[in-house]
This record gives C-alpha cells, structure tokens and sequence, in this order.
C-alpha cells in the first residue's frame, strides 16, 4: 500500500510536465518577450539603437571587462554580426576597449558612464515590472525561476 501512496504522489507531483503545460510555458515566454522588446523598443525609438545594441551593453553591464570572444558566446552571435554592432557603440562613445593586462592581443569592454546612464534609463520600465512581479511571487519563486532560466541557458 505505501508503494501506491509513492507512485500516486510521485504522478501527482509531475502534472506540471503535462505537454499541455509546457506549451502554455512556452507561449507564455513568447508574450513576455514580446512586451519586454516592446517596452524597450518604444524606449530607444529615437537613439538608432536595436534590440542586439541593447543587449550588448548589458551584457557588458553585468560583465565590466568582458572579452569580445566571451561576448560573442553569450551572444550567440557571428563575429561579423558583433563587429558591426560593436562598431556602432564605440563611435557613439558607449564602449570603451582596455587593453587586457595578461594578453595584450585582447581588449576588455567597458561602458561609459553615458552608455550606463542610457541603458538604466532604458530598462528601468522592465526592471520596475520584473521587481513588481518577483516581489508579488515571493522569493522561492523568483529562485525556482532563475534556476530554471539558468537550466534552459545551459541547454543551449
């Protein structure tokens, strides 16, 4: 008898891998992908900026003195695709490139100050929504949801 309470609480608790809720899962990334390009979008209109400008300076942002081979990576773009984008953000002074101090062949990035105060100013719509919404959640869900944003980022 014990043996059916383990199966039948084991079954239970695996309802949430049901095809029809992971599809709704995966629609539900779609919408909230959606609004948060929108917001940014309706935010960097005037500026010539991109969605890859965008998350290209904060990448940079969460990782000062990143490498240009380490951005492409967590880019997951082509070397050309992230030179143009690069070659636009160091002419309008958002980048600055420092040598790296163990291998001078590569250059760390960094954001100016402006770049900072842009990207801050540009976010802030989406960060006051995400914090809204983690504070709503509490904080087992807003870790149970970093790691599963961590797990899917690892299956790439």
């Amino acid at each position: 008898v014990s043996d059916l309470n383990i199966t039948a609480n084991k079954s239970s608790s695996l309802l949430y891998l049901r095809d029809d809720k992971i599809k709704l899962s995966l629609y539900e990334f779609f919408s909230i992908n959606k609004f948060f390009e929108k917001s940014i979008l309706s935010k960097i209109e005037k500026t010539n900026l991109g969605i890859a400008d965008i998350k290209c300076l904060l990448l940079i942002n969460l990782n000062p003195g990143i490498t240009f081979n380490e951005l492409m990576v967590n880019l997951d773009i082509t070397k050309q695709s992230l030179n143009r984008v690069l070659k636009v953000l160091i002419k309008k002074n958002f980048i600055l490139q420092k040598t790296n101090t163990q291998d001078a062949r590569k250059k760390n990035l960094h954001l100016t100050d402006s770049a900072n105060t842009m990207l801050n100013k540009i976010l802030k719509p989406s960060i006051e929504k995400l914090s809204s919404a983690f504070l709503k959640s509490g904080i087992n869900s807003v870790q149970g949801l970093n790691q599963i944003l961590s797990n899917l980022i690892s299956m790439k």
